[in-house]
């Protein structure tokens, strides 16, 4: 039987201009009512997380940033993790040569050194506003402390720059497209599986006891820790064929698990 039920957010749970459907949140409160606990995986900031739970009226566990930081339900943190100047500045060092915007997320903020168009469009993508610092990369390590780099750019550059950073970076770091136009850059080891075995072993859950929910590569390391694991249908077909089930909908995959008589 499912303890524990994982959603990610963009492209998943969250529709456009955060747009949540409401047979979602109805079957959120339904899994609740069987006493099946809720967690959000997103790359998305912790504050962020906490806001979607408030608009659903709903308690859950918080893996944000891919796994950089876990929170329990009861808002006790559970693990953090951020770059050391060292690897940060290494990082840094080797993505300024590709032409996408880049932004470096902490455990409350986002920065970026130049304000442009693009910051304007990933503004309005996010529950809060990016701060724009001539001087960030002198204050990595200093005042700015990152868990999260991300690389901004047209779709058809995404694949072509994440395959030549995966060869130049190697194990050194975790990269992964978290979306169409996004490249996240984390610290080694950090992902979403990693974050929902720490935070099964939190709560000692096992791994057939939990389903989960995405529709980006980044959410590929989550699917591989539970069989029960769901991509929509909007995903791209390699994420499609790492889950065991393809649905259109949040609330479908609840209702499939329900059908198998998981619920």
């Amino acid at each position: 039987m499912i303890k524990l039920f994982i959603t990610d957010l963009d492209g998943t749970l969250l529709g456009k201009d955060h747009y949540i459907k409401q047979e979602d949140i109805q079957s959120f409160h339904r899994l609740l009512n069987h006493n099946i606990e809720l967690a959000i995986a997103t790359g998305r900031m912790e504050h962020e997380s906490t806001e979607i739970l408030r608009r659903m009226k709903l308690k859950g566990h918080r893996i944000s940033q891919n796994g950089a930081f876990i929170y329990g339900q009861d808002d006790s943190l559970i693990h953090s993790e951020t770059f050391t100047k060292t690897s940060a500045d290494h990082v840094l060092h080797n993505i300024q040569g590709h032409p996408m915007v880049t932004t470096i997320s902490t455990a409350t903020d986002t920065y970026t050194s130049e304000h442009n168009e693009w910051i304007d469009i990933i503004n309005e993508q996010l529950f809060h506003e990016i701060i724009v610092d001539p001087n960030m990369v002198m204050e990595l390590g200093q005042s700015i402390h990152p868990s999260k780099f991300t690389l901004h750019g047209n779709e058809e550059d995404i694949t072509h720059v994440h395959e030549q950073l995966v060869n130049q970076f190697g194990k050194t770091v975790d990269i992964f497209i978290s979306h169409e136009n996004v490249i996240d850059i984390m610290p080694p080891s950090i992902n979403k599986g990693n974050s929902v075995l720490a935070l099964l072993d939190h709560l000692n859950v096992k791994p057939d006891e939990i389903a989960c929910i995405g529709d980006s590569f980044n959410d590929l390391s989550m699917f591989a820790v539970t069989p029960n694991s769901y991509a929509m249908s909007t995903a791209h077909p390699e994420v499609q064929a790492k889950a065991h089930t393809v649905v259109d909908h949040v609330h479908e995959a609840i209702d499939d698990l329900i059908h198998r008589g998981l619920v």
